[in-house]
């Protein structure tokens, strides 16, 4: 998923100090002179954000040139590892694309006698890929409606009878599959293998109460905003920028699903050294405390929260908190079209 900034974070981006960057970790290599990695993302205000952290720091240490690309999806990568002709060193990547990616032989294998990774947690330590951070997902609610009683639970997300309001869910069955069997009582560290039957038996008695089955992200908040939904299925990223702009809208951190965002070196660049050496740099402690305090992910290195800045920190989620649950991109490698067929027609019914 890509953060979308509201105009208040990217002045906020634009603004930021380049005292900011912190001491270069290597010294200036001769054979750096004139080279450049392609990297390719997402662009946007994920991209402003990405190029403020990593990719000038970068370049100010290295003498290493970033540019950036976008589009990236799997289809693409494998083209360019079939054919030999590899235009991208770095891309980003999904939880979901990162073991398909890995099985298909697109990455480039994480060369760990340069990419220290040694304090960071499990999640970060893919064979073919790197976790720069961590986001979050949850319950939001108004908190200028309901007296707040509102759910902050997943089995509360279902209990309509206690707690009555018009609910939303995505569109997509990642994610929502999950949420089905939390708030079915599964809990966080039994949820994988998913038991997908019990899944769409909970979809089914919570169908007639959800309002809106949502596509695009922003409408998770907007909506509620708009009061045609009071409880919905989001990211802290969303509602952060709106309490900052005094929007009356809140969010549970008692349940949250997590997501890794992670980087992998496609097979075959030509810069392998290089994008090597730009995937360590991204896990430089000074690197993972600016991106937090860009974005509100957390640091996937374990002593870097402390440095947060205060007023992001409370947006951070507790990595070590057993009632959130780490997305499994393991589990759904080779199910999400089937399974996302299956849902979309469930929809139709």
């Amino acid at each position: 998923m890509a953060v979308l900034m509201s105009p208040s974070r990217r002045s906020f981006i634009l603004g930021l100090s380049a005292g900011a960057i912190g001491s270069p970790a290597y010294i200036r290599p001769g054979w750096a002179k004139g080279q450049r990695l392609v990297i390719c993302g997402y662009g946007g205000s994920e991209g402003i954000a990405k190029r403020r952290a990593f990719y000038d720091p970068f370049t100010k240490t290295t003498g290493i040139e970033i540019i950036t690309a976008s589009g990236v999806d799997l289809a693409k990568m494998k083209i360019q590892v079939e054919q030999k002709d590899v235009e991208w060193d770095i891309v980003d990547l999904i939880d979901a694309w990162v073991p398909a990616a890995a099985r298909m032989g697109l990455l480039e294998k994480i060369d760990d006698t340069i990419v220290n990774r040694a304090d960071c947690i499990p999640q970060a330590k893919h064979e073919f890929a790197v976790g720069g951070s961590v986001y979050a997902s949850g319950i939001a609610f108004p908190t200028d409606r309901f007296k707040g009683k509102v759910p902050k639970t997943w089995q509360e997300f279902w209990n309509v009878k206690a707690i009555p309001g018009r609910r939303s869910l995505r569109n997509r069955i990642t994610d929502t599959l999950e949420i089905a069997l939390m708030g079915d009582g599964v809990s966080a560290s039994r949820v994988y293998p998913c038991d997908v039957e019990r899944a769409f038996r909970a979809l089914e008695r919570i169908k007639p109460y959800v309002s809106h089955w949502i596509a695009q992200t922003e409408q998770t908040v907007t909506l509620i905003q708009q009061d045609e939904t009071d409880f919905t299925h989001t990211y802290t990223s969303r509602v952060k920028d709106l309490q900052e702009a005094n929007v009356p809208i809140g969010f549970s951190f008692r349940q949250n699903i997590l997501g890794i965002r992670s980087s992998g070196a496609l097979r075959g660049t030509k810069n392998r050294d290089a994008a090597m050496r730009f995937l360590d740099f991204m896990m430089h402690r000074d690197r993972q405390i600016e991106w937090a305090n860009l974005t509100g992910d957390a640091p996937t290195r374990k002593y870097a929260l402390a440095m947060i800045d205060p007023r992001v920190r409370k947006w951070i989620p507790d990595l070590g908190n057993t009632d959130n649950l780490f997305t499994n991109a393991a589990w759904w490698d080779g199910r999400v079209d089937e399974l996302n067929t299956r849902f979309k027609e469930w929809l139709l019914i």
